[in-house]
């Protein structure tokens, strides 16, 4: 089984790396080279900087999750696991791996289920947020074309049609309609307990939803200081806020770990149609995938400071609320 999900792990990656060299390939390499060499150190610490920003809305969100569920961690903590989950998602074919694991270790001395709720709470909600910044902004992007304008329409469609179907309770239901084994439909209640309650304080939406709104910007401007950087100066802010949500769904496809290749294709596809050279929308891609490699190396080394399995954390405790009946 371990030696399967190790070739598989590997398959994934030489997919990547094979995408990377055929986009270079293909694509103005040395135009590649000459957009990098812009670069600045000054670029480099405004980058590294905004990447700091984005982790830490991200974590402020997801502690707010976490209290809404009974669970109480530090922001220091919190960071550290999404730094970990950076790291994990290197070798997993999606950002699922990661989350996984932070949620399993901020629920270590708790509740599993509950802490995996309010992971998905958080990324869920980003997700919204991100669909109707899309969908609200394609109307006055100009250099968008007709065929993204329906794609965003009809992605905000099915997003909405997701969260009716999430809030309805619906998950339980279509759980025992499979049939799956008994103690995965315990942790799909549990899970849906979780959303329900969740999705159903104002209060909290608003509150993660202006983070998730936070976050989504910090992403526009962390893209646009990218392509300042490598070059390309006249960057269409307007049209980014269309564009960088489908380059980020793009990339979650999971057929190489992080969307290795993948997403540089996005990259190189829309950027271009925007008006950036080959090279320069392939040096954004580039300069991006290496900001999240130098995070992921850092959650890596930051993996080995977090408490051991044998004993209890204090990092993180837990009030128990009372979940409504589904």
């Amino acid at each position: 089984m371990r030696t399967s999900r190790t070739v598989a792990t590997a398959l994934r990656a030489l997919i990547g790396i094979v995408l990377i060299v055929v986009l270079l390939s293909l694509f103005d390499f040395h135009g590649v080279l000459a957009a990098l060499s812009d670069v600045t150190a000054v670029d480099l610490v405004i980058i590294f900087a905004l990447s700091i920003a984005l982790v830490l809305g991200s974590v402020l969100k997801w502690r707010l999750f976490l209290e809404r569920l009974g669970i109480c961690a530090s922001i220091a903590h919190l960071f550290r696991l999404y730094l970990v989950g950076y790291f994990v998602n290197l070798i997993m074919p999606s950002a699922l791996g990661g989350d996984v694991v932070r949620s399993l270790y901020v629920g270590k001395d708790v509740d599993k289920v509950r802490a995996m709720s309010a992971t998905l709470l958080e990324r869920y909600t980003g997700f919204i947020m991100m669909v109707l910044m899309a969908f609200v902004a394609v109307w006055w992007a100009p250099k968008v074309s007709s065929g993204v304008t329906i794609a965003v329409v009809l992605i905000s469609i099915g997003a909405f049609v997701v969260t009716l179907f999430l809030l309805s309770g619906k998950l339980v239901s279509l759980s025992k309609l499979l049939r799956l084994p008994a103690h995965f439909q315990s942790k799909i209640v549990r899970m849906q307990e979780g959303f329900t309650w969740g999705l159903s304080d104002r209060k909290l939406l608003v509150r993660a939803g202006l983070l998730s709104l936070v976050f989504h910007l910090l992403t526009i401007v962390n893209t646009a200081a990218v392509g300042y950087a490598v070059g390309w100066e006249s960057v269409p802010w307007r049209d980014l806020f269309v564009v960088v949500p489908l380059i980020l769904l793009i990339g979650a496809v999971p057929l190489s770990p992080q969307g290795l290749g993948i997403q540089e294709g996005a990259f190189l596809y829309f950027l271009h149609a925007l008006g950036a050279t080959t090279g320069q929308a392939l040096a954004v891609a580039l300069l991006l995938r290496a900001k999240s490699y130098v995070l992921a190396l850092c959650g890596g080394a930051l993996w080995f400071t977090l408490p051991s399995g044998g004993k209890r954390s204090r990092a993180a405790g837990i009030v128990e609320p009372e979940f409504p009946a589904v």
